[in-house]
């Protein structure tokens, strides 16, 4: 079994297919293929079958996988730590982080962060959860902020806040002159979002309209808070979303009130597990905090 071979039959699990892989790798289909096929000899059992025109694994190769990638984990960390490494201190700071985190902690922070780090340019991702671990894991980030999750090899995580949600309803709407809107509140209601296939982020919104027996009417449905509260002022119907960017739509006349029971989400701050903590990283970490609760304080 040679390195080659591991290297192409990695490739071919994680991307579906010899074409794919071959890409990843800089090499032809047939050498793809080739060292495919010399480690099904070296190995002594079939990893791939092939069914209208496309490669399965076989569970075997399931199997394999699994141990193949455990032993590649400290190369990518390897990797991970070489990008960090040429990223300081050239003088950049890469952020990936929710959209509601980028449009309504973020400003503030980054006009205190120009005046004390005027030579130090910042680059700003708005994604979704998983793609921010993957920014940072893969050193594609140097800070990521987004929400709990469970532990990963490569990622060290910082708490940063608890966010209890809000319910968001139009100008005008029947609940705006309740002070606190109960779950129950909601029964019947017309209910922007969120997407079930959506990030975990989202499954605690579900999971309290189901314990209240609440049935909503779900005509549309969205993943990013920012165009769920834009939906909400267009009057087309009331959601439970994040508190963050809450004071930019009550400008719009979006009405905002609290839900009890609380619906809360732990927020935290994520960076790869590589040396030390970069002074400017460091630094955004002490702001990125104090701006939040300054956020949900005003919120």
């Amino acid at each position: 079994m040679r390195m080659r071979q591991v290297e192409a039959f990695r490739a071919v699990m994680m991307s579906g297919g010899v074409t794919a892989a071959s890409s990843m790798l800089n090499i032809s289909q047939p050498s793809v293929s080739r060292l495919i096929a010399d480690l099904e000899y070296a190995v002594g059992f079939t990893l791939f079958e092939r069914r209208g025109g496309r490669v399965h694994p076989t569970p075997q190769a399931e199997t394999l996988f699994e141990a193949v990638q455990r032993s590649f984990t400290g190369l990518d960390l390897l990797s991970q730590a070489a990008r960090r490494i040429r990223a300081h201190p050239v003088g950049t700071v890469r952020i990936a982080c929710l959209s509601a985190i980028a449009t309504s902690v973020l400003p503030p922070v980054l006009t205190r962060f120009r005046a004390s780090h005027p030579d130090v340019k910042v680059t700003v991702e708005a994604l979704g959860q998983r793609a921010i671990e993957d920014r940072v894991f893969l050193g594609q980030a140097d800070l990521g902020i987004g929400v709990a999750a469970a532990p990963r090899d490569g990622i060290r995580t910082d708490p940063l806040i608890r966010a209890d949600y809000v319910c968001a309803l139009p100008a005008g709407h029947r609940l705006a002159d309740h002070d606190v809107l109960q779950v129950k509140d909601l029964a019947g209601e017309q209910f922007i979002g969120p997407m079930h296939e959506a990030d975990a982020l989202w499954n605690g919104i579900d999971a309290a309209l189901a314990a209240h027996g609440v049935v909503v009417e779900r005509l549309l449905e969205c993943q990013q808070s920012l165009p769920i509260y834009a939906y909400v002022e267009a009057g087309l119907g009331l959601a439970i979303v994040e508190p963050f960017t809450a004071r930019l739509f009550r400008r719009l006349g979006v009405v905002v009130r609290p839900i009890n029971p609380a619906i809360g989400f732990d927020f935290t701050l994520i960076e790869p597990d590589i040396g030390p903590t970069p002074p400017p990283v460091a630094w955004l970490h002490a702001a990125v905090r104090d701006e939040a609760q300054t956020c949900l304080g005003g919120s």
